[in-house]
């Protein structure tokens, strides 16, 4: 794993403007130290590619099935000010002691965690920006563990904001 991650905690990547200008990703890409995470990123670069931003309805999870287990997708709540979890795989969902689908990221998650999605938020969402975070969870019935998580932009075909992402725990 590449300590400059768990040194900042939120790694801000390219922008959708410069990955569709093909500007040089090797850095970034090199960050992320997981195979199928990086599958995901560049599934996502070639549909942003052809669709733009609003790529949302060309996701297509057939093309990439085997990291469906550990995908998620928020959506922007404009009114809430925060994200709010619209699709959780699997894997992700066991960590969770209760459903997490629906609710805004301050019901769900506390303290420097929170604050670190939030700030995540203003990266991926207004800035339009790749990111890269690392934190650790630290649950009521199992060990702590530290977390990777890529998280990349995306809206619908009407605009609205929505983030999709592959997280990862560090070994």
């Amino acid at each position: 794993m590449n300590t400059e991650i768990l040194a900042r905690g939120l790694i801000p990547g390219p922008s959708v403007d410069e990955i569709l200008a093909d500007t040089d990703t090797s850095h970034f890409r090199s960050l992320i130290d997981n195979d199928k995470a990086l599958q995901l990123f560049e599934y996502w670069c070639r549909l942003l590619h052809y669709h733009g931003l609003a790529l949302k309805p060309a996701f297509d999870p057939l093309e990439v099935p085997a990291l469906l287990p550990s995908i998620y997708i928020e959506e922007w709540d404009p009114e809430a000010q925060q994200s709010r979890m619209r699709l959780m795989g699997e894997d992700l969902k066991a960590r969770w002691d209760e459903e997490v689908i629906g609710l805004r990221t301050d019901d769900y998650v506390k303290g420097d965690v929170n604050a670190l999605w939030k700030r995540s938020d203003q990266v991926v969402y207004f800035e339009k920006r790749t990111a890269i975070l690392a934190y650790s969870m630290e649950y009521l019935d199992r060990a702590h563990c530290t977390l990777i998580d890529l998280t990349l932009p995306m809206n619908d075909d009407k605009g609205n904001r929505f983030a999709i992402g592959y997280i990862w725990e560090l070994a």
